[in-house]
């Protein structure tokens, strides 16, 4: 009589550590999602910031030394002051995508776990390749967010130079390339922040299953 309660008493037992296994593991995976959604949320808002702070300031510059007899040491002083701004905001940009990248790493991970614990070897085997060829779509995107990050930096560290060709063209009254030089790095941060919109997209769609 005792056997016959054993047996189906470990069955069950196997069957809801089983279970519960599962359970944990599809919990984390779905926590894993959650995490990168919100990285790439904070990624986002601060891209928004930076482009609009950075674009605005390039531009307000301009407008400033296209006045007729601008004070150029008033927007030198200006102009320091937002930059330094955009520079804070910029900085945090790059932590946010640091934490996209190792969430990211994180998410694919958890992923191919749940996949692993596929019993049926076919299913198995097709959904890790799935999750191989989003990864890799996935990493490629994250690749060009990141070449873009680069190219923001030279960008920013043009207008640390631009602002000491400002500060001597106090002396110089030399506006013309000035203006030319703002025009340059304006143009190239509209187009790289646009970039840099695209990878949040392509972010958000991967954990909501669109990837």
């Amino acid at each position: 009589m005792m056997k016959r309660l054993v047996l189906p008493f470990l069955v069950l037992t196997i069957g809801l550590t089983f279970f519960s296994c599962k359970t944990r593991t599809t919990n984390s995976a779905l926590k894993k999602g959650e995490v990168l959604k919100s990285n790439l949320n904070s990624f986002e808002k601060n891209r928004m910031k930076l482009s609009n702070n950075l674009v605005e300031s390039l531009e307000e510059a301009k407008e400033s030394l296209t006045a007729e007899n601008p004070n150029i040491p008033e927007v030198s002083k200006d102009f320091e002051k937002e930059w330094r701004g955009i520079m804070n905001r910029y900085d945090k940009l790059k932590k946010d995508f640091d934490r996209v990248g190792e969430s990211s790493q994180a998410y694919f991970g958890q992923l191919n776990e749940l996949s692993g614990s596929i019993n049926s070897e076919e299913l198995r085997t097709s959904e890790l390749a799935k999750n191989k060829e989003l990864e890799a779509r996935w990493s490629k995107t994250y690749k060009k967010a990141g070449d873009s990050i680069e190219k923001i930096t030279q960008v920013l560290e043009s207008g640390n130079d631009f602002h000491m060709v400002l500060v001597a063209s106090s002396i110089r009254q030399k506006l013309e390339q000035n203006v030319a030089e703002l025009n340059n790095m304006a143009e190239q941060a509209k187009v790289l922040l646009s970039d840099l919109a695209v990878f949040t997209e392509a972010g958000r769609n991967l954990v909501e299953g669109e990837g």
